[in-house]
């Protein structure tokens, strides 16, 4: 072995250091060697135990000296209740650094637990695995460089190990005693996995199915330590739910109240905290002048406010139309449809159109695909898109196309009002700009004062019912629409970042242009659009003795339309008016025909 003053190219201080280490007794008592932690093993496992409930000290330790961080009292709160808790729940405001304290949370326990497996679950496993690489690699290996050093390469069986893997989807840390620390994704791969812990990041965004069938029972078994038994002081299945606020009566709401009514009962093994964005400000994590804006600016909705910064659940309040928790469950329809795949009698398709009505507002249209079930009909969004003009005659041109491509039954629009104007361009022929001629369509319930100016079509090409939502008509739109929703007889698509997760499997997707992928989340897109005005929805008391039945609603933010709304429930009414209700009359007439009541001899 060479000697250390024999060796080239090595700054004499470290030359000195090695010197130093290899000459004295005092350097090899500083070592942590096997000797030392056998004669020490009390205290290691007290000074461990000591970290795991109070994570807030191993900060302070791996904070470099030069770095002006710090943790606030209501951060070391927080990662206490983390670390210390079987299931906890924190609704923080922007600015708080809720994800960033889960990660460090997370992370530490992770790593001074031997063989302990964490996860972080996000809406998809892609933003997951961009939340990981942001909170872990870009912020606490920064923040804290030893941490960093427990993500060096080590060897199982004499291989070696690579420590940190991560690609577009996926992240995985994994530290030497086996433990690990990655990203979970929805979905049935992952059915029989376990974990010890996990982080359900912005739980509003969960799909609650998804989370108690696949996610949560993954921590359902206890972790045994070395020598098989089970540590009962652990937080076993460690859950920790961090959000922003966000609507009454969905999953994560409920999820709240469970965590609570559990606190209450066993506040040693739940806990649940909050806070409004004073305590973010009050530490210099906000801007204050940008919060002055905020509070005082009138274009900003108290409802918003209340969720985004105050950390107050807003939605679904009484008079709601529509819970939030509904709207999701009936969010089932997977693939969007851009045409007809007629194969069958048992279903047909009908577009829906609320018409522009001023020059800032787009048309509105959503395709349904209505089968024809035994009871009832069952509607089903399949696309949705917007005209972006105002300009009736290429409105026109665009609903014609639609129904061409979909070899529509019906082409229901809204009547109402300058809306009206479009029965003329429906009802001649026009030249599309290709050179192919767009049809007539006739007008199945035209105004009795506009029959004479109607120009007649064939059966198959009088398709358009018109809708003028006043009223009591407006008020039996609502109410068919409601029953629908009650019943489960209309369903919608999945959300958008389901839709991306489900599509990032494909091969084909991941190939084609950003124009293209745009072009096939879309539809996706505008469904969320259309939940979020349905739960913008309030049902109005009308204080009138004449019209106890009649419903009106309202949107609760102005700022908020109801243009896919409107276009979906005169989709359903049309549907339901002319074509299911004389449906099952014909079909009850037919079993019911007088032959039926002759008693054969």
């Amino acid at each position: 072995m060479k000697k250390t003053s024999n060796v080239n190219n090595i700054p004499k201080e470290i030359v000195d250091y090695l010197d130093f280490l290899g000459s004295t007794d005092e350097a090899r008592n500083k070592i942590v060697t096997k000797s030392r932690i056998d004669k020490n093993f009390d205290k290691f496992g007290q000074a461990i135990n000591t970290f795991l409930t109070y994570p807030d000290k191993v900060v302070d330790l791996m904070t470099p000296k030069a770095s002006n961080f710090n943790l606030y009292f209501s951060q070391r709160i927080t990662l206490r209740a983390m670390a210390r808790h079987r299931q906890s729940y924190h609704t923080y405001t922007r600015g708080f650094s809720k994800s960033f304290l889960a990660f460090l949370s997370r992370y530490i326990g992770t790593m001074l637990v031997p063989r302990h497996k964490a996860f972080i679950v996000a809406g998809t496993k892609m933003q997951a695995a961009n939340i990981a690489k942001e909170k872990v690699i870009d912020d606490l290996w920064v923040k804290f460089p030893l941490l960093a050093n427990e993500m060096q390469k080590f060897r199982i069986a004499g291989k070696l190990q690579e420590a940190y893997i991560r690609g577009k989807d996926y992240a995985e840390f994994r530290f030497t005693h086996g433990g690990i620390f990655d990203v979970i994704g929805s979905g049935s791969g992952i059915r029989g996995a376990r974990r010890h812990s996990g982080i359900f990041e912005e739980v509003i965004e969960h799909d609650p199915t998804e989370i108690n069938e696949r996610i949560i029972p993954l921590m359902n078994k206890e972790r045994n330590d070395s020598f098989g038994k089970v540590n009962p002081h652990e937080p076993h299945g460690n859950k920790i739910f961090v959000t922003t606020a966000g609507y009454q009566g969905t999953y994560a709401y409920e999820k709240l109240i469970e965590s609570v009514c559990y606190a209450v009962i066993d506040p040693e093994r739940y806990m649940v905290l909050g806070g409004s964005y004073e305590i973010p400000l009050m530490h210099g994590l906000l801007d204050e002048q940008a919060m002055r804006e905020v509070i005082s600016s009138p274009t900003f909705e108290q409802d918003s406010m209340d969720r985004e910064y105050k950390s107050i659940w807003s939605g679904s309040p009484v008079g709601a139309a529509f819970t939030a928790k509904r709207i999701q469950e009936l969010r089932k329809v997977v693939r969007a449809e851009t045409k007809s795949d007629k194969e069958s009698e048992d279903y047909f398709y009908i577009v829906s159109a609320d018409m522009a009505k001023d020059g800032s507002a787009n048309t509105a249209v959503v395709v349904l695909k209505v089968y024809i079930r035994p009871h009832a009909f069952l509607y089903t969004t399949v696309n949705m898109f917007q005209i972006e003009t105002t300009d009736y005659e290429e409105v026109s041109r665009e609903l014609k196309r639609t129904v061409i491509d979909y070899e529509a039954t019906l082409l229901i629009y809204d009547a109402q009002g300058i809306g009206a104007a479009i029965r003329d361009w429906l009802n001649k022929p026009q030249l599309d700009p290709g050179g192919i001629v767009l049809p007539a369509y006739g007008i199945i319930n035209p105004p009795t004062d506009s029959k004479k100016d109607i120009r007649k079509t064939s059966k198959d090409k009088t398709i358009c019912y018109e809708i003028k939502s006043t009223g009591e008509k407006g008020s039996k739109i609502h109410k068919i629409f409601f029953s629908k929703i009650g019943s489960g007889n209309l369903r919608f698509l999945i959300k958008h970042s389901h839709a991306v997760e489900r599509f990032s499997k494909h091969k084909k997707f991941m190939e084609a242009s950003n124009r293209k992928k745009k072009s096939v989340l879309r539809p996706y897109q505008y469904m969320d659009v259309l939940e979020e005005e349905m739960k913008n929805l309030d049902i109005v008391d009308v204080v009138d003795n004449l019209n106890m039945q009649i419903i009106r609603v309202k949107r609760r933010n102005q700022k908020i339309q109801k243009d896919f709304f409107s276009a979906a429930e005169y989709g359903v009414y049309g549907v339901h008016e002319h074509l299911e209700v004389p449906y099952f009359v014909k079909k009850r007439k037919k079993k019911n025909s007088p032959s039926d009541f002759i008693l054969s001899g």
